[in-house]
C-alpha cells in the first residue's frame, strides 16, 4: 500500500514538472510578443519646390510624431538624398513605387549644424517639428534631372544604445542654367465633390454614431476654413477648371433654409448661413469661370456597367445638362471611377447623350503619352465621343503612396519638368497636359503653393479644360485597358444588393403612382445618389442612407391600405358589397382592388377595374360576387381583400372578411310574386263587385222616378249617386219606398217605423202638410 501510495506521488510531482516547463515555455515565447516596439510618423509639410544654379538651400520642413509605445531620447532630423538624377518619366515611375530606404543615398550628418536636434525627449504619441536647412553647395548636384531627397529621423530607445532611423522622401527637380525646356501647357481639373447626404424632400443623413445638433452633416464643410470653400475660392485665384457634382448643389440649396436629420435633429436657418453663403459664391465663382458639371451624384458607373444597373443613368446626365444650365456652365463630363472604361461603359455613355469623358492615359496604352494628344475621339455604336487624356502621374504624389499637398506639389512638378526637358525643339512642339486632383483631395491652408508655384516657373502655363477641348481630337482606334485595382475599388456587391433592393421598392411605389412620370425623376436620383463613386470604400455609411431612402418608399406604399366590411350577407346567388381603398399618402395612386375567397369553389368574384385614388382620400368599390348555382353554403365564406399595383404586385396587409349566402333568394321571389297574385286577385274581385252593385242601384232609381214622373206631371232629373230627402217628390203615396232606403238607413231611421217618426224631426209629409 505504501510502496503504490508512493508510486502515485512521484506520478504527480512528474506532471507539475512538466506542466511548470510548459509554462515556462509559454511564458517565455509570450515574452516578445508583448514587448513594446518604438514607432516614428514624418509628415513632410514644406520642402523648396525646385532648384537651378541661383538657389542657395534646400530647405525641408515637417514634423514628426513617436507613434510607438515607448519614449525616444535625442530625436534628431538630418537631410538624405540620392546624387544620381532620374532623367526620364519612367524612371520617376519607378522611384515613386518605392517605400523610403529601399534606395541608397547619403544622409548629411556632418557637420553637425546641418543636422536639427528635434527634441532631447520625445514621449510616446507626442510630437515635435523639424527644420532641416542645408546648402545646395553641400549637395554637389551638376546635372539636370529630378533628384529623390527627404529626412532621416534618427533617435535612442529605452532598450537598445543603439539608434534608430525612420525615413520619409519626396523629389526635387535641379535646373541648372542652359537647361533645355519646352513650356507645358497644363489644364487643371478641380473636382468639388462630396458624399451625398440627402434621403429625401429636406431630410439628409446624420452622421454615423451622432445625434448631436453640433455635428449636423457636413455644416464645417461650407465654411470659410472648410474644405467645400476652399475649393472654390482656391479655384476662383488661380483660373482652374471645376468640374460639379450637381446633387452637392442640389443638397446644398435644400439645407439653405435649415433641413432635418434622419435621426429627427431640426436645424434651423439660423444654422446654415455658412451654406446660403457658399451656395451664393458657388453660383458667381462657377458661371464666371471654367465650369463643367459631373453627372449628377457623380454614379460608380463602371460598377452599375458590370451589375446591368445602367438603366438610371441617362437620368443623372439629363440633371447635370439642367444644372448646366442653372449655373451658366459648359456643359456636362462624365469621369468613370478613376478614368477606365471598356467599350460597353463607352457605348453606355454615348446612350445618355453625353459627349465628353475623363479618361486616364493609361486607359488608352497606344495613345502618344508626351503631350501631344491629350484630347482624343473615340467611336461607339452609340456615336461617338470626346475624351480629355488625364495623366495620373501628375498627381498621384509618393513616394511611398504619400498622398499629402506637398507631395502632390513635388511630383507634379518633377513630372511637367522632365516632360518639358524631354520636349524637344520649343519652336515646333507643343505639349499639353490633364492633372485631375483626386475626387476627395482637401487642399488644407497650404493648398495655394501648388497652384502659386505653377504660376511661378518658367516650364509651366496654365490652360482651361474648355480651351483644351476645343482643339482637334486625336482619333483613336486602340484597345481600351481596365485597371485591375479601379476594379477593387468598385461599390461592393454588398453595397449593389441594397441598392437593388432600393431600385426594386421604387419601381413598386411608381407601379402604383397614377402619375408616375412626375415622381420618377426623384426617385432616379435617390438611387443615384447611393450609387455615387464617393461610396467606395465606404460600404457602412452608402448603405445607411440607402436603407433610410428604402425605408421611406416602403412607408409612402404602406400608406395606401384597404378597408374590408366586416360582414356581407347575400340574399341570393348574386350580390355586391362594398370594399374601401384608404390613400393617406400625398399622391394620387392607381392600384387594383383584388377579392378573393379562401376557397374558390365555394364563391366566384367578378372582376374589378382599376381604381384611382386621390391623396388623402377615400374610394368605395362595388365588388360583385356570385355563388355557383348548386351551391349549398350555408355559413359564412372567409374572403380576403388586398391592394396590387397595375401590373400585380401585392403590397400592404391583406385584409380578412367573410361573405355569408342565405339561399334565401329564389324562395323569397316566389312568395313575392304569389302574395302579389292574390292580392290583384282580391283587388278585382272587389272591383267587380262594386262595379255590379252600382249598376243595379241606378237601375232601381231609374225606374222609380219614372213612375214618379208619370203621376205629377213633372219631367224626370237625372240619376244621382246620394238621393237626399228633396230628390223624392212631394207625393202623399210613398210607392218608391225601396228606392229611399238607402238614405233612410243614413238618416237614422229604424226598420219598419215610418218616415218622419224620429223625434224632433219632421218627415216629408209633414212638410207637404205645413204647405
Amino acid at each position: 500500500m505504501l510502496a503504490g501510495r508512493a508510486r502515485l506521488a512521484t506520478a504527480v510531482l512528474a506532471v507539475l514538472a512538466m506542466l511548470a516547463c510548459v509554462g515556462g515555455l509559454v511564458t517565455a515565447s509570450a515574452t516578445p510578443a508583448s514587448a513594446q516596439v518604438p514607432g516614428v510618423r514624418i509628415q513632410i509639410d514644406s520642402v523648396t519646390p525646385y532648384a537651378t544654379k541661383g538657389t542657395k538651400n534646400l530647405r525641408i520642413t515637417g514634423r514628426v510624431v513617436n507613434s510607438g509605445d515607448v519614449p525616444l531620447s535625442t530625436v534628431n532630423a538630418m537631410l538624405w538624398f540620392d546624387q544620381s538624377p532620374l532623367t526620364s518619366r519612367d524612371e520617376l515611375t519607378t522611384a515613386a513605387a518605392e517605400q523610403p530606404g529601399e534606395r541608397l543615398g547619403t544622409r548629411l550628418d556632418q557637420p553637425w549644424n546641418l543636422v536639427d536636434q528635434v527634441a532631447p525627449r520625445l514621449r510616446p504619441h507626442a510630437a515635435a517639428r523639424f527644420d532641416v536647412n542645408v546648402p545646395m553647395a553641400q549637395l554637389g548636384l551638376d546635372a539636370a534631372g529630378v533628384y529623390v531627397v527627404g529626412v532621416d529621423i534618427r533617435a535612442t530607445t529605452p532598450d537598445s544604445s543603439l539608434r534608430e532611423t525612420w525615413r520619409a522622401r519626396t523629389f526635387l527637380p535641379y535646373l541648372p542654367a542652359g537647361t533645355k525646356l519646352t513650356p507645358v501647357e497644363v489644364a487643371f481639373v478641380l473636382p468639388v465633390t462630396d458624399q451625398p447626404r440627402l434621403v429625401d424632400g429636406d431630410v439628409m443623413r446624420s452622421p454615423s454614431g451622432s445625434n448631436d445638433a453640433a455635428e449636423t452633416p457636413a455644416l464645417g464643410e461650407f465654411g470659410p476654413n472648410g474644405r467645400l470653400s476652399r475649393l472654390l475660392e482656391l479655384g476662383a485665384r488661380h483660373g482652374l477648371s471645376f468640374l460639379v457634382d450637381p446633387s452637392l448643389l442640389d443638397e446644398a440649396q435644400r439645407m439653405s433654409d435649415g433641413f432635418t436629420t434622419s435621426s429627427g435633429t431640426k436645424v434651423s436657418a439660423a444654422q446654415t448661413a455658412d451654406v446660403r453663403r457658399w451656395l451664393n459664391r458657388a453660383r458667381g465663382v462657377l458661371a464666371a469661370g471654367d465650369a463643367k458639371m459631373l453627372p449628377y451624384a457623380d454614379p460608380d458607373l463602371p460598377a452599375l456597367q458590370r451589375y446591368h444597373l445602367t438603366d438610371r443613368y441617362p437620368q443623372a446626365v439629363r440633371a447635370a445638362d439642367q444644372a448646366s444650365d442653372e449655373y451658366q456652365t459648359g456643359g456636362t463630363l462624365v469621369w468613370p471611377g478613376a478614368g477606365y472604361a471598356d467599350a460597353g461603359t463607352l457605348e453606355t455613355i454615348a446612350a445618355s447623350k453625353a459627349h465628353t469623358v475623363l479618361l486616364s492615359q493609361p486607359a488608352l496604352p497606344t495613345l502618344p503619352k508626351d503631350g501631344s494628344s491629350p484630347v482624343a475621339s473615340l467611336a461607339t455604336p452609340e456615336g461617338a465621343v470626346t475624351a480629355l487624356v488625364a495623366d495620373p502621374s501628375l498627381t498621384a504624389g509618393g513616394p511611398g503612396g504619400q498622398s499629402s499637398p506637398v507631395s502632390i506639389q513635388q511630383r507634379f512638378l518633377s513630372e511637367t519638368a522632365l516632360a518639358a526637358m524631354q520636349g524637344g525643339d520649343p519652336a515646333t512642339t507643343l505639349r499639353r497636359m490633364v492633372a485631375a486632383m483626386p475626387r476627395d483631395w482637401n487642399p488644407g491652408a497650404s493648398g495655394d503653393t501648388l497652384f502659386r508655384t505653377v504660376e511661378s516657373v518658367s516650364w509651366l502655363r496654365p490652360l482651361s479644360v474648355g480651351a483644351l477641348l476645343s482643339q482637334a481630337p486625336t482619333a483613336y482606334g486602340g484597345p481600351l485597358r481596365t485597371s485591375p485595382r479601379d476594379t477593387r475599388a468598385e461599390l461592393s456587391p454588398r453595397h449593389v444588393q441594397h441598392l437593388r433592393e432600393l431600385a426594386a421598392n421604387s419601381a413598386e411605389l411608381l407601379d402604383m403612382l397614377a402619375e408616375p412620370e412626375r415622381s420618377r425623376p426623384a426617385l432616379d436620383r435617390e438611387f443615384l445618389r447611393g450609387a455615387s463613386t464617393s461610396w467606395r470604400r465606404d460600404d457602412a455609411d452608402a448603405i445607411d442612407l440607402v436603407d433610410s431612402m428604402s425605408s421611406r418608399i416602403r412607408t409612402a406604399i404602406g400608406r395606401v391600405e384597404v378597408v374590408p366590411p366586416r360582414l356581407v350577407t347575400l340574399s341570393s346567388q348574386t350580390g355586391r358589397f362594398p370594399v374601401t381603398i384608404w390613400n393617406r399618402g400625398n399622391q394620387p395612386v392607381e392600384v387594383h382592388l383584388e377579392v378573393r375567397p379562401r376557397d374558390p369553389e365555394l364563391l366566384k368574384v367578378a372582376p374589378i377595374d382599376p381604381v384611382r385614388v386621390d391623396p388623402h382620400r377615400k374610394a368605395t368599390v362595388s365588388v360583385t360576387a356570385q355563388a355557383p348555382a348548386d351551391s349549398r353554403v350555408r355559413s359564412a365564406v372567409q374572403m380576403e381583400a388586398r391592394v396590387t399595383t397595375r401590373s400585380g404586385t401585392s403590397f400592404g396587409a391583406t385584409q380578412p372578411f367573410f361573405v355569408r349566402v342565405t339561399g334565401y333568394g329564389q324562395v323569397g321571389w316566389v312568395v313575392i310574386f304569389v302574395g302579389l297574385g292574390l292580392l290583384l286577385l282580391a283587388a278585382g274581385t272587389r272591383i267587380v263587385r262594386r262595379l255590379r252593385s252600382a249598376a243595379a242601384a241606378r237601375r232601381a232609381r231609374a225606374g222609380g222616378q219614372g213612375e214618379a214622373a208619370t203621376e205629377v206631371g213633372e219631367p224626370a232629373e237625372p240619376d244621382r249617386a246620394e238621393p237626399t230627402p228633396d230628390d223624392v217628390p212631394g207625393d202623399p203615396d210613398r210607392s218608391n219606398g225601396r228606392a229611399a232606403q238607402p238614405h233612410d238607413k243614413e238618416s237614422g231611421s229604424r226598420p219598419g217605423s215610418e218616415p218622419g217618426s224620429q223625434p224632433g224631426s219632421p218627415g216629408p209629409d209633414m212638410t207637404k202638410a205645413k204647405r
